[in-house]
């Protein structure tokens, strides 16, 4: 789950608390905890989708409406095991796949444009780990099929700070509930992926890509009676890449550079988690290439990322590593 949708969804949850406290004849704020478990249980969906691809990376991510912002570190990678094979009697070749990612989300909300709440701050962390197995399927040299499925567990936990006395008030009546509240989920991504590659000349490469995940999530362990609950996503991701080989070399490796920009269309709970439709991703690379004989590593490097959404905007720095099949 976003921390900045989370705020804002959440918000319009504690505002009709207050009407309880206050006015004589208020809304049951349990009329409204559907939104709220969604929310609430989409924070792995937020580490599968943002942060990259492959490699260890660094984010920060900022939402326009109320100063949320929100830090991702994330290590991730996949690679092949063991040879080719070819499907029974077929010339279609396949490679098996594992995978697996390691992150962390810590963000925060001063609630600036709530008029309720501002004073008062709220602190969210997220910690998930996965694991994806599938197959790469070879539809020829230049086009692939890769169908997979993974597994994602994560923990995430909300702490109140109050700075107010209402804020206070609020933290002591619904402890555990609204506020400083933990959940644990499990996540399962069925996805698949079309691939297509294209050489261009000696040094150039186009690769084409779309790539399609459902996430559904659901709470093993909650100390809200509000978060006992199932939530869906899906992302559709879109991405054009383009690899260079330079005319130079460092380490007597072949440098390159090149990048991608991509298109990922949102749905589902993580949609309302980010509240928006699309995010568009602009990726810009320098890497060392070429690793023959390395089992399956192609290149490592620097890569740097701006992430751009109607809602929010980021970028993201780190380690970029990719393998070659």
């Amino acid at each position: 789950m976003s921390i900045s949708a989370f705020c804002r969804k959440v918000l319009p949850i504690v505002f009709l608390i207050i009407c309880c406290l206050v006015l004589p004849a208020a809304a049951d704020p349990t009329a409204y905890t559907s939104q709220f478990s969604k929310l609430a249980t989409a924070r792995s969906e937020t580490l599968a989708i943002m942060g990259g691809d492959e490699g260890a990376s660094g984010g920060i991510y900022k939402f326009y409406d109320d100063g949320t912002s929100m830090n991702i570190t994330k290590l991730s990678g996949k690679g092949a095991i063991g040879k080719e094979r070819r499907l029974a009697g077929t010339d279609i070749h396949w490679l098996p796949l594992l995978g697996g990612t390691v992150g962390y989300i810590h963000g925060e909300n001063r609630y600036y444009n709530n008029p309720v709440l501002v004073n008062n701050t709220e602190r969210f962390t997220t910690f998930a780990v996965g694991g994806e197995a599938g197959a790469k399927i070879l539809l020829g040299k230049k086009f692939s099929i890769t169908p997979a499925l993974g597994l994602i567990y994560s923990r995430s936990d909300s702490e109140f700070l109050p700075g107010t006395a209402l804020g206070a008030q609020l933290k002591q009546q619904y402890a555990g509930q609204l506020f400083d509240w933990y959940v644990d989920t499990i996540t399962m991504a069925p996805s698949i992926e079309a691939q297509y590659q294209e050489t261009i000349g000696k040094d150039w490469r186009l690769t084409l890509s779309s790539r399609y995940a459902w996430f559904n999530t659901w709470d093993i362990a909650s100390s809200s009676r509000y978060l006992e609950k199932e939530g869906d996503s899906f992302n559709w991701e879109n991405k054009v890449d383009l690899d260079v080989r330079l005319p130079l070399k460092l380490f007597n490796r072949p440098l390159h550079t090149g990048g991608y920009v991509s298109v990922d269309y949102l749905g589902g709970d993580f949609r309302d988690t980010v509240g928006s439709n699309a995010m568009y991703t602009f990726n810009g690379r320098l890497v060392l290439g070429d690793f023959n004989g390395l089992w399956k590593l192609n290149w490592v490097g620097l890569g740097v990322s701006w992430i751009k959404a109607n809602t929010f905007y980021g970028y993201s720095v780190g380690l970029d590593m990719r393998m070659r099949f």
